[in-house]
Protein backbone atom coordinates (compact mmCIF):
# COMPACT_ATOMS: atom_id res chain seq x y z
CA UNK A 1 0.00 0.00 0.00
CA UNK A 2 1.25 3.57 -0.67
CA UNK A 3 0.16 6.43 1.01
CA UNK A 4 0.49 10.02 -0.41
CA UNK A 5 3.00 12.37 0.98
CA UNK A 6 3.48 15.47 -0.38
CA UNK A 7 6.66 15.57 -1.90
CA UNK A 8 9.10 16.31 -4.73
CA UNK A 9 7.74 15.14 -7.85
CA UNK A 10 10.00 14.51 -11.09
CA UNK A 11 9.31 15.04 -15.30
CA UNK A 12 10.19 12.24 -17.31
CA UNK A 13 10.31 11.75 -20.97
CA UNK A 14 8.00 8.40 -22.49
CA UNK A 15 9.56 5.27 -21.87
CA UNK A 16 8.24 4.06 -24.77
CA UNK A 17 9.18 6.29 -27.53
CA UNK A 18 11.53 8.73 -25.54
CA UNK A 19 8.69 12.22 -26.65
CA UNK A 20 8.54 14.82 -23.94
CA UNK A 21 4.97 15.91 -25.79
CA UNK A 22 1.94 14.68 -23.71
CA UNK A 23 -1.59 15.90 -23.38
CA UNK A 24 -3.15 16.46 -20.24
CA UNK A 25 -6.07 13.94 -19.05
CA UNK A 26 -6.81 15.06 -15.62
CA UNK A 27 -6.01 15.33 -11.91
CA UNK A 28 -6.38 12.81 -9.32
CA UNK A 29 -4.90 13.32 -5.69
CA UNK A 30 -3.30 16.19 -7.49
CA UNK A 31 -1.17 14.07 -9.50
CA UNK A 32 -1.16 14.57 -12.96
CA UNK A 33 -2.64 11.54 -15.57
CA UNK A 34 -0.79 12.54 -19.14
CA UNK A 35 -0.94 10.53 -22.45
CA UNK A 36 2.07 10.82 -24.71
CA UNK A 37 1.19 12.21 -28.23
CA UNK A 38 3.35 10.04 -30.12
CA UNK A 39 2.88 6.34 -28.91
CA UNK A 40 -0.55 6.88 -26.75
CA UNK A 41 1.18 5.86 -23.38
CA UNK A 42 -0.97 6.76 -20.22
CA UNK A 43 0.79 7.40 -17.39
CA UNK A 44 1.35 10.22 -14.34
CA UNK A 45 4.08 12.87 -15.26
CA UNK A 46 5.18 14.27 -13.38
CA UNK A 47 5.46 12.29 -10.55
CA UNK A 48 6.65 12.02 -6.98
CA UNK A 49 9.88 11.02 -6.39
CA UNK A 50 9.79 7.40 -6.22
CA UNK A 51 12.66 7.12 -3.68
CA UNK A 52 10.18 9.01 -1.01
CA UNK A 53 7.25 6.64 -2.36
CA UNK A 54 9.27 3.42 -1.40
CA UNK A 55 9.42 4.67 2.07
CA UNK A 56 6.00 5.34 2.68
CA UNK A 57 5.21 1.23 1.61
CA UNK A 58 3.90 -0.86 4.44
CA UNK A 59 2.43 -4.53 4.80
CA UNK A 60 -0.99 -3.84 5.04
CA UNK A 61 -1.69 -5.36 1.90
CA UNK A 62 0.53 -7.89 1.98
CA UNK A 63 -0.94 -9.29 5.09
CA UNK A 64 -4.69 -9.04 4.20
CA UNK A 65 -3.57 -10.99 0.75
CA UNK A 66 -2.44 -13.54 3.19
CA UNK A 67 -5.29 -13.99 4.76
CA UNK A 68 -6.84 -15.17 1.84
CA UNK A 69 -3.98 -17.99 1.38
CA UNK A 70 -6.52 -20.74 0.08
CA UNK A 71 -8.33 -18.67 -2.41
CA UNK A 72 -4.98 -16.83 -3.99
CA UNK A 73 -3.21 -20.52 -4.03
CA UNK A 74 -5.99 -21.47 -6.36
CA UNK A 75 -6.16 -18.53 -8.65
CA UNK A 76 -2.43 -19.02 -8.70
CA UNK A 77 -2.71 -22.89 -9.69
CA UNK A 78 -4.75 -21.94 -12.72
CA UNK A 79 -2.15 -19.05 -13.59
CA UNK A 80 0.58 -21.70 -13.25
CA UNK A 81 -1.73 -24.18 -15.55
CA UNK A 82 -2.22 -21.57 -18.22
CA UNK A 83 1.26 -21.54 -18.56
CA UNK A 84 1.71 -25.52 -18.27
CA UNK A 85 -0.52 -25.92 -20.83
CA UNK A 86 0.36 -23.36 -23.77
CA UNK A 87 4.29 -23.27 -23.75
CA UNK A 88 6.38 -24.83 -20.74
CA UNK A 89 6.20 -27.55 -18.44
CA UNK A 90 8.73 -27.98 -16.49
CA UNK A 91 12.25 -25.68 -15.84
CA UNK A 92 12.45 -22.67 -13.86
CA UNK A 93 10.11 -20.25 -12.92
CA UNK A 94 10.57 -16.67 -11.64
CA UNK A 95 7.73 -14.62 -9.68
CA UNK A 96 8.24 -10.84 -9.93
CA UNK A 97 6.34 -9.55 -7.23
CA UNK A 98 5.92 -12.53 -5.56
CA UNK A 99 4.33 -10.43 -2.46
CA UNK A 100 3.56 -13.69 -0.14
CA UNK A 101 4.92 -16.14 -2.61
CA UNK A 102 1.27 -18.13 -3.89
CA UNK A 103 2.55 -18.43 -7.67
CA UNK A 104 5.77 -19.90 -6.55
CA UNK A 105 4.22 -22.40 -4.30
CA UNK A 106 1.87 -23.49 -6.94
CA UNK A 107 4.61 -23.58 -9.49
CA UNK A 108 6.89 -25.47 -7.35
CA UNK A 109 3.76 -27.88 -6.56
CA UNK A 110 3.23 -28.07 -10.68
CA UNK A 111 6.81 -29.34 -11.37
CA UNK A 112 9.08 -26.12 -11.42
CA UNK A 113 11.87 -24.98 -9.77
CA UNK A 114 10.65 -22.26 -8.84
CA UNK A 115 11.62 -18.66 -7.28
CA UNK A 116 10.23 -15.20 -5.98
CA UNK A 117 11.39 -11.68 -5.48
CA UNK A 118 9.85 -8.88 -3.86
CA UNK A 119 10.31 -5.37 -2.07
CA UNK A 120 8.24 -5.90 0.37
CA UNK A 121 9.82 -8.25 2.83
CA UNK A 122 6.72 -9.90 5.05
CA UNK A 123 5.49 -11.49 2.46
CA UNK A 124 8.77 -12.57 1.85
CA UNK A 125 9.13 -13.75 5.42
CA UNK A 126 5.32 -15.41 5.11
CA UNK A 127 6.39 -17.22 2.49
CA UNK A 128 9.44 -18.77 3.94
CA UNK A 129 7.78 -19.54 7.39
CA UNK A 130 4.57 -20.18 6.13
CA UNK A 131 4.30 -21.97 2.76
CA UNK A 132 8.13 -23.80 3.26
CA UNK A 133 9.93 -21.59 0.57
CA UNK A 134 13.39 -21.01 0.42
CA UNK A 135 13.88 -19.49 -2.98
CA UNK A 136 12.17 -16.33 -2.23
CA UNK A 137 14.31 -12.99 -1.87
CA UNK A 138 13.70 -9.41 -0.89
CA UNK A 139 14.84 -6.44 -3.13
CA UNK A 140 15.02 -5.84 -6.83
CA UNK A 141 15.51 -7.93 -9.85
CA UNK A 142 18.09 -5.89 -11.35
CA UNK A 143 20.55 -6.61 -8.05
CA UNK A 144 20.37 -10.53 -8.17
CA UNK A 145 22.30 -10.59 -11.15
CA UNK A 146 21.17 -14.14 -12.13
CA UNK A 147 22.44 -15.70 -14.93
CA UNK A 148 21.86 -15.12 -18.82
CA UNK A 149 19.31 -17.07 -20.21
CA UNK A 150 18.69 -18.37 -16.80
CA UNK A 151 14.55 -18.56 -16.13
CA UNK A 152 11.91 -20.38 -18.42
CA UNK A 153 9.40 -18.52 -17.43
CA UNK A 154 9.13 -15.29 -15.51
CA UNK A 155 5.37 -13.85 -14.37
CA UNK A 156 4.85 -10.14 -13.60
CA UNK A 157 1.02 -10.45 -12.11
CA UNK A 158 0.22 -6.88 -11.26
CA UNK A 159 3.69 -5.95 -10.61
CA UNK A 160 4.67 -3.77 -14.13
CA UNK A 161 2.69 -0.37 -13.81
CA UNK A 162 4.36 -0.01 -10.60
CA UNK A 163 7.85 -0.18 -11.40
CA UNK A 164 9.50 2.85 -12.01
CA UNK A 165 12.36 2.25 -14.51
CA UNK A 166 10.45 0.49 -17.20
CA UNK A 167 13.52 -0.01 -19.83
CA UNK A 168 15.75 -1.31 -17.15
CA UNK A 169 13.37 -4.20 -16.19
CA UNK A 170 12.58 -5.07 -19.76
CA UNK A 171 16.07 -5.04 -20.71
CA UNK A 172 17.17 -7.66 -17.65
CA UNK A 173 14.13 -9.86 -18.45
CA UNK A 174 15.50 -10.38 -21.76
CA UNK A 175 18.64 -10.97 -20.78
CA UNK A 176 17.65 -13.80 -17.90
CA UNK A 177 14.69 -14.95 -20.16
CA UNK A 178 15.63 -18.44 -21.37
CA UNK A 179 15.95 -18.97 -25.28
CA UNK A 180 12.46 -20.29 -25.64
CA UNK A 181 11.21 -19.14 -22.52
CA UNK A 182 7.89 -17.21 -21.49
CA UNK A 183 6.97 -13.90 -19.86
CA UNK A 184 3.37 -14.29 -18.38
CA UNK A 185 2.57 -10.62 -17.49
CA UNK A 186 -0.97 -9.53 -16.23
CA UNK A 187 -1.98 -5.81 -15.83
CA UNK A 188 -4.84 -3.15 -15.93
CA UNK A 189 -5.50 -2.97 -19.86
CA UNK A 190 -7.01 0.79 -19.95
CA UNK A 191 -7.89 -0.14 -23.83
CA UNK A 192 -10.44 -2.57 -22.55
CA UNK A 193 -13.97 -2.41 -23.31
CA UNK A 194 -14.88 -2.12 -19.66
CA UNK A 195 -12.94 1.07 -18.66
CA UNK A 196 -15.44 3.72 -17.39
CA UNK A 197 -15.91 6.31 -19.85
CA UNK A 198 -14.91 8.50 -17.43
CA UNK A 199 -11.06 7.75 -17.30
CA UNK A 200 -10.71 8.90 -13.46
CA UNK A 201 -13.69 6.84 -12.14
CA UNK A 202 -11.91 4.03 -13.21
CA UNK A 203 -11.44 1.33 -10.30
CA UNK A 204 -7.36 0.60 -11.61
CA UNK A 205 -6.29 4.89 -11.66
CA UNK A 206 -4.11 4.62 -8.20
CA UNK A 207 -2.22 8.27 -7.83
CA UNK A 208 1.85 6.90 -6.57
CA UNK A 209 0.71 3.03 -7.20
CA UNK A 210 0.07 2.80 -10.79
CA UNK A 211 2.18 4.80 -12.71
CA UNK A 212 1.76 3.56 -16.16
CA UNK A 213 -1.48 2.53 -17.78
CA UNK A 214 -0.99 -0.06 -21.03
CA UNK A 215 -3.01 -1.12 -23.88
CA UNK A 216 -1.96 -4.14 -25.68
CA UNK A 217 -0.28 -2.02 -28.44
CA UNK A 218 1.52 -0.15 -26.06
CA UNK A 219 2.73 -3.00 -24.12
CA UNK A 220 3.75 -4.67 -27.50
CA UNK A 221 6.22 -1.07 -27.99
CA UNK A 222 7.66 -1.38 -25.04
CA UNK A 223 8.98 -4.66 -25.15
CA UNK A 224 9.79 -4.92 -28.98
CA UNK A 225 12.34 -2.16 -28.44
CA UNK A 226 14.40 -4.86 -25.78
CA UNK A 227 14.04 -7.56 -28.59
CA UNK A 228 10.90 -9.27 -27.29
CA UNK A 229 7.26 -9.86 -28.40
CA UNK A 230 3.78 -10.38 -27.40
CA UNK A 231 2.59 -13.72 -28.61
CA UNK A 232 -0.66 -14.40 -27.26
CA UNK A 233 -2.87 -12.43 -25.15
CA UNK A 234 -5.62 -14.08 -23.03
CA UNK A 235 -9.72 -13.07 -23.35
CA UNK A 236 -10.34 -11.18 -19.80
CA UNK A 237 -13.92 -9.91 -18.77
CA UNK A 238 -12.27 -7.94 -16.55
CA UNK A 239 -10.37 -4.90 -17.38
CA UNK A 240 -7.04 -6.92 -17.31
CA UNK A 241 -4.25 -7.49 -19.74
CA UNK A 242 -2.97 -11.14 -20.01
CA UNK A 243 0.01 -11.07 -22.33
CA UNK A 244 2.65 -13.99 -23.39
CA UNK A 245 5.50 -13.08 -24.36
CA UNK A 246 8.75 -14.58 -25.88
CA UNK A 247 12.25 -13.73 -27.92
CA UNK A 248 10.96 -12.33 -30.79
CA UNK A 249 14.60 -13.25 -31.97
CA UNK A 250 13.78 -16.46 -31.66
Amino acid sequence: MIKNNKISSNFIECPICESNSFAHLFKKNNEPFVKCNNCSLVLINPRLNYEKIKETYNDDYTRDYAKKAISKLRRSLQRVNKVKNQFITSGRWLDIGCSAGFVVKSAKESGFDAFGIDIEPWGINYGKRSLLLNNLVNGTIEAQNYPDNYFNVISLYDVIEHVPDLNLLVKELKRILGENGVIHIITPDIGHWGVSKTLSDWKEIKPSEHLYYFTKLTLKKLFNKHGLDIVKTDFSFKTSLKAYIQHSDG
